[in-house]
C-alpha cells in the first residue's frame, strides 16, 4: 500500500514535483516515498540515477549492491541520510519491508562546492552521510509526516535553508544544456552542440566527465536507455513511445542496451512488478517533460492513478 500515488496498474510511486524557484539552480527534483508492505514482505528491485541524489530512508532494512560490494543500510525509525552517486548500471537493491523515503535529486554541477568526493569517485556508490552536514543523522525536518503533502513542504524547507547556509554558486549554462540534449535528443551530434557553445569536442568532454562523472557518449547512450525504460514500464508519455523506440536499429539493439544498463530483458520490464526502478523513472520522467514542456509543471501525469492521489489540504475525507 502506498500513500504517495500509485501507477494505473497500482505499483507505488512518490509524491514528487519541482522544487520552488529558489531551489530549482541545484535541486532537479523532491520527492517522498511511503509504502507500506506485509509482515515479512520486501522487495527485490533496483534504482538508476544519472546525478548525485540524497536519499534519507526510514524504516527497514536495505540492502544496496554498489561499486564497493554489497552494503547493508539499517535506519529504524530515527532515519538514515545516503548520498548516492550517479549510476552507470543498475543498482540492486532490496528492502526488507515497510519504508519511508525522502528523494532530492541534485542538477548537474550543483554539489561541485561541498567539499564532496569528485562525481567521477563516487559513481555506483552510496556515502553514508547528508551531504550537507556529513552526519547521517538526518535533521527532524526530513522525519515523515501522516500528510504526505505537508511532509514534501518541510523537506522542502529545510532544504532551501541548507543551501542558502552553504551558499552555492549555480552550476555552469553548459551543463543544464548538456543535460537538456540528453533529455530532448540523446542522439544529437556532441560536435553540433560544442560548436554552439563555442567549445572544441576536448573541451566538452573534459568538463561533462569532470561534472557529470561519465563521458558526453555515455552519458547520451544512459539517457537513451532511460526513456526506454521508462516507456517499458508504462510512466511514459504514450505520445513518445514510437519516437523512443526508434532511437535504436532493432529490437536487439534495445535489448543489448537494457541487458548492459539495467541487467534485464525489455520483456522482463515490460511485463516483471519493478516497483523500486518505476519510482525512479517516474520521477525522472515527470521531470523531463515538464523541462521540455510536454507537461504541465504540477498537472496530471497520465500513468499515476488519480484516485490514488494523496488528499490536498482541505479536500473531503
Amino acid at each position: 500500500m502506498s500513500a504517495t500515488g500509485t501507477t494505473r496498474e497500482g505499483l507505488p510511486l512518490a509524491l514528487n514535483r519541482a522544487p520552488c524557484e529558489q531551489l530549482q539552480p541545484w535541486v532537479a527534483r523532491i520527492g517522498v516515498t511511503s509504502v507500506e508492505l506485509p509482515e515479512g514482505g520486501a522487495i527485490e528491485c533496483g534504482t538508476f540515477s544519472e546525478h548525485p541524489a540524497m536519499r534519507i530512508i526510514y524504516g527497514a532494512k536495505w540492502t544496496a549492491r554498489t561499486a564497493e560490494g554489497t552494503r547493508e543500510f539499517d535506519p529504524g525509525e530515527d532515519g538514515l541520510a545516503l548520498y548516492f552517486g550517479p549510476c552507470t548500471k543498475l543498482m540492486r537493491l532490496i528492502v526488507h519491508g515497510s519504508f519511508r523515503v525522502v528523494s532530492i535529486y541534485f542538477t548537474p554541477g550543483a554539489t561541485l562546492d561541498l567539499d564532496l568526493p569528485p562525481v567521477e569517485a563516487i559513481i555506483d556508490r552510496i556515502l553514508p552521510f547528508d551531504c550537507f552536514t556529513k552526519d547521517s543523522t538526518p535533521h527532524e525536518a526530513y522525519a515523515p509526516q501522516d500528510d504526505v503533502r505537508a511532509w514534501l513542504s518541510s523537506c522542502e524547507e529545510r532544504l532551501l535553508a541548507e543551501i542558502e547556509g552553504a551558499g552555492l554558486s549555480k552550476p555552469h549554462d553548459l551543463l543544464g544544456s548538456f543535460e537538456t540534449l540528453c533529455l530532448a535528443d540523446p542522439g544529437a551530434s556532441l560536435d553540433e552542440f560544442a560548436e554552439r557553445h563555442g567549445l572544441t569536442r576536448r573541451t566538452l568532454e573534459r568538463t561533462i566527465k569532470r561534472d557529470f562523472g561519465v563521458t558526453p557518449r555515455f552519458a547520451m547512450r544512459r539517457a537513451r536507455a532511460l526513456d526506454m525504460a521508462a516507456a517499458l514500464l508504462n510512466v511514459a508519455s504514450k505520445d513518445e513511445e514510437a519516437a523512443i523506440t526508434l532511437r535504436y536499429f532493432d529490437q536487439s539493439h534495445v535489448t543489448r542496451e537494457m541487458h548492459q544498463l539495467l541487467d534485464t530483458t525489455p520483456g522482463r520490464l515490460k511485463k516483471g512488478d519493478h516497483p523500486l526502478l518505476s519510482i525512479t523513472m517516474e520521477i525522472r520522467q515527470s521531470r523531463r517533460l515538464e523541462m521540455l514542456e510536454r507537461l504541465e509543471s504540477g498537472g496530471p501525469r497520465p500513468w499515476r492513478d488519480p484516485e490514488a492521489e494523496p488528499q490536498r489540504s482541505g479536500d473531503p475525507a
